[in-house]
C-alpha cells in the first residue's frame, strides 16, 4: 500500500472516530439535557396536578359553606372542578343524606361524624377510603353542631376529567411498601416515568398518593436530533477530508514526487547537476535543501576524485618521462665515459688525444654527478631531512662567481648576461652559501639553456626592512604559457615534453630550487609571456653579519654605516681571508658593496625596481 492510499485511510478512519465520537459525546450531553427538560416538565405537571387537587377541595369548602347559608338550595353538580358525588349533613353524630346515599352504604360516613363530634363539631376535609374507594371530603359548620359534607369520588369520572385536562394519566393509589409516602419522581419497571404525590387517610390508614404517567417523548427527539446532527457531521466530515486529501496532494506528495525523480535519476546513473526547487520553510523543503547540498557534495567529491585521479595520471605519466629522460641523460655520459675508457685502453694514442679524451670523460663524469646529486637532493627534500649549514659569506662574491661560471655557455649562443645591483649590498650575510649557489646555478643555467637569442639580466638588491637578499633573472627565452606556469615547479616537469628533448634535462631544477628556498624560509616566483621571455624572483631571509678583509679594510661610502673588524677567518665564497665577525644587529653599521645600474628591459615585459624583486 502507498503512502497516499495510507495517509487517504488515514483521513478516513480519524474523520469517522471522531464523527463517531462526537456523535457519542452530543448523545450523552444531550441526554443530560433531555433528562433534566424532562424532569423540569414532570415537577411542572406534577404540580398542576396538585394545584388542581387544592382547587377541587377548596371548591368543596366553598360550596359547603353556600349549602350552609342556604340549606333549603342544595349545590347541585357542575362538572369539571365543581363536580360532585356526595352531599350529606352532619348532625352531631348522625348522618342525613342528600344526595349519593344509593351508591354507597358504609359506616365510614357514620365514623366522620362522630370525628366531627369528637372535634367540637369544627370542619373536617381529607381523603378517606370508602369500601376500598377514595373520596375526597370538605365540611363547612352552621349553628351549632351541624354540618354540611360535600364529596368526590376520586375514581370517579372527575379524575377522568382531571386526566383530559393535564393531558396525563391519573390514578389514585395505595403506597407501594417499596416506596415511602413523599412527593418526587419515579421510574417503573416498564421505563414509565411517574410523578406522585401523597394523600394522607383522614382515618390514619395506609396512605394513599396520586400517581400521573408523564411522557418521556423528549428521548425520542433526542434519537431523532442526535442521529440527523451524526449525518451532518459525517458529511462535513467527508468534505474536510477530500479537501485535505486535495490540499496534500500538491503540498506533500508532489513536493515529494521531486525529490523521488531527483533520487531515482540520480540512482540510475544521471547527471549530478539536478536540483530540487525549495517550495517552503517546511520539513520537505528543509529535505530538499539537504538534499541539494548533499548532491552538491557528491558532485564535489567525485570532481576532488577526478581531479586527484588526473593528477596521478600526469604524476604517472611525468615520471615515465622522468624515467625516460633520466635514462637518456645516464645513458649519455656514460656512454662517453665507456666509448673513451675504450679508446684510452689502445696505447697507440697521442699525449695530445688521451689529455683530450680524459677531459671529455672528466666532464661527463661531472654530469653524471650532478644528476645524481640533484635526484639525491629531491629525495632529502621529500623526506625532510635537509639541513641548512650556516657559514659566512659574501653575496656579491658569490653573484659574481655563478654569473662568471655561466657566461661561458652565454657567448657560445650568442647571448648577453648581465649582472646588476639594484641597492647596495651587505659586505657580509650569515647563511646556507652552498644552497643559495644551488638556486642560483639553476634559475641563470635556465634562463641561458632557454634562450636562444637576446640578454639575460640578473638583478639583485637588499632589504633592509625584511632583511633579505633579493635576486630576479629575467631573460627573452621562449617563455611559459599561462597553463604551464601552474605546474612549474612540480617535480619531473618541464613547460612541454619537447623542451625536455630540445634542452635536454630532467625537469628536477626549479623544484628543488623553490624548496630549498622555502626550507630557508625564502620562496621563488615567476612572470612569464610565451615567446616574450620570464623573470624568477627570489626572496631569501639571510642575516647580517661585520666582515672585514684580513688585508683590506672596505670603507664604506659616505654617510653610510661604520667600519667593522672581527677574527680573520677564509671566506667560503672565495679564496680570500676575512674576520670573524658578530651579527649585527638591525640598524647597526655594515660595510656594504655599491653595485651599479639599471635600465629598460626589451621584450615587452615591466622593468624592475628594487621593491618589485
Amino acid at each position: 500500500m502507498s503512502l497516499r492510499v495510507r495517509i487517504r485511510w488515514l483521513l478516513v478512519i480519524s474523520a469517522a472516530c471522531c464523527v463517531a465520537l462526537a456523535t457519542v459525546a452530543l448523545y450523552w450531553v444531550n441526554l443530560s439535557l433531555v433528562d433534566t427538560l424532562t424532569e423540569r416538565n414532570a415537577e411542572r405537571e406534577l404540580e398542576k396536578v396538585e394545584a388542581t387537587f387544592l382547587d377541587q377541595l377548596s371548591i368543596l369548602r366553598v360550596r359547603a359553606q353556600d349549602w350552609s347559608h342556604q340549606p333549603d338550595n342544595p349545590p347541585t353538580n357542575q362538572g369539571g372542578l365543581g363536580y360532585l358525588d356526595l352531599m350529606m349533613e352532619l348532625r352531631g353524630s348522625s348522618v342525613i343524606w342528600n344526595n349519593g346515599a344509593d351508591e354507597v352504604s358504609s359506616p365510614v360516613f357514620a365514623s366522620l361524624a362522630e370525628r366531627f363530634d369528637e372535634q367540637g363539631c369544627m370542619p373536617i376535609w381529607g381523603v378517606a377510603k370508602v369500601e376500598g374507594r377514595p373520596l375526597l371530603f370538605s365540611t363547612a359548620v352552621e349553628v351549632g353542631c351541624q354540618a354540611y359534607l360535600l364529596g368526590v369520588w376520586l375514581d370517579s369520572d372527575w379524575m377522568s376529567y382531571l386526566s383530559d385536562r393535564v393531558g396525563h394519566a391519573l390514578y389514585v393509589r395505595e403506597v407501594p411498601a417499596s416506596l415511602k409516602p413523599q412527593r418526587g419522581l419515579t421510574v417503573d419497571d416498564s421505563d414509565q416515568l411517574l410523578g406522585r404525590f401523597p394523600v394522607p387517610d383522614f382515618f390514619g390508614g395506609n396512605p394513599l398518593e396520586v400517581v400521573v404517567e408523564l411522557p418521556r417523548d423528549g428521548y425520542k427527539s433526542l434519537n431523532l436530533s442526535v442521529l440527523v446532527i451524526g449525518l451532518i457531521m459525517a458529511v462535513l466530515a467527508g468534505l474536510t477530508v477530500w479537501v485535505i486529501n486535495c490540499r496534500i496532494q500538491p503540498m506533500l506528495f508532489g513536493r515529494l514526487n521531486l525529490v523521488h525523480n531527483a533520487v531515482r535519476s540520480i540512482a540510475r546513473g544521471g547527471a549530478l547537476d539536478q536540483r530540487v526547487p525549495v517550495l517552503g520553510n517546511d520539513e520537505i523543503g528543509a529535505l530538499a535543501e539537504d538534499f541539494n547540498a548533499m548532491v552538491d557534495s557528491i558532485n564535489h567529491a567525485q570532481t576532488q576524485l577526478a581531479d586527484a585521479r588526473r593528477q596521478a595520471e600526469e604524476a604517472s605519466q611525468t615520471k615515465s618521462q622522468f624515467l625516460a629522460n633520466i635514462s637518456h641523460e645516464i645513458r649519455t655520459p656514460m656512454t662517453a665515459i665507456l666509448g673513451y675508457t675504450e679508446l684510452l685502453r689502445d696505447g697507440s694514442l697521442s699525449h695530445a688525444d688521451q689529455s683530450r679524451y680524459l677531459s671529455i670523460i672528466q666532464h661527463n663524469g661531472d654530469a653524471l654527478l650532478a644528476l645524481i646529486n640533484d635526484v639525491l637532493d629531491l629525495s632529502r627534500i621529500e623526506a625532510g631531512q635537509l639541513h641548512n649549514e650556516q657559514r659566512l659569506f659574501s653575496v656579491t662574491e658569490l653573484l659574481d662567481e655563478v654569473v662568471d661560471s655561466l657566461k661561458l655557455r652565454a657567448s657560445e649562443k650568442q647571448i648577453d648576461l648581465e649582472l646588476s645591483y639594484v641597492s647596495e649590498m651587505p659586505a657580509t650575510v650569515s647563511g646556507d652559501a652552498f644552497r643559495l649557489r644551488q638556486i642560483l646555478v639553476n634559475l641563470v643555467g635556465n634562463a641561458v639553456k632557454f634562450t636562444e637569442e637576446g640578454l639575460v639580466r640578473v638583478r639583485a638588491g637588499w632589504s633592509d626592512a625584511e632583511q633579505q637578499l633579493q635576486v630576479s633573472v629575467e631573460d627573452t627565452g621562449i617563455g611559459i604559457s599561462e597553463s604551464e606556469l601552474q605546474k612549474i615547479f612540480q617535480p619531473f616537469s618541464q613547460a612541454d615534453a619537447s623542451h625536455s628533448r630540445r634542452y635536454t634535462g630532467t625537469g628536477l631544477g626549479l623544484s628543488i630550487a623553490r624548496q630549498l628556498a622555502r626550507s630557508q624560509g625564502g620562496d621563488i616566483t615567476v612572470f612569464s609571456e610565451l615567446n616574450k621571455g620570464s623573470r624568477f624572483a627570489l626572496k631569501l631571509p639571510l642575516s647580517l653579519a661585520c666582515e672585514v678583509d684580513a688585508s683590506v679594510i672596505i670603507r664604506a661610502p659616505a654617510g653610510i654605516g661604520r667600519e667593522c673588524h672581527g677574527t680573520e677567518r677564509a671566506s667560503p665564497a672565495g679564496g680570500r681571508q676575512y674576520r670573524e665577525p658578530d651579527l649585527c644587529p638591525q640598524g647597526a653599521g655594515k660595510g656594504r658593496y655599491a653595485g651599479g645600474g639599471s635600465g629598460g628591459w626589451p621584450g615587452g615585459l615591466p622593468a624592475l625596481w628594487p621593491g618589485q624583486l
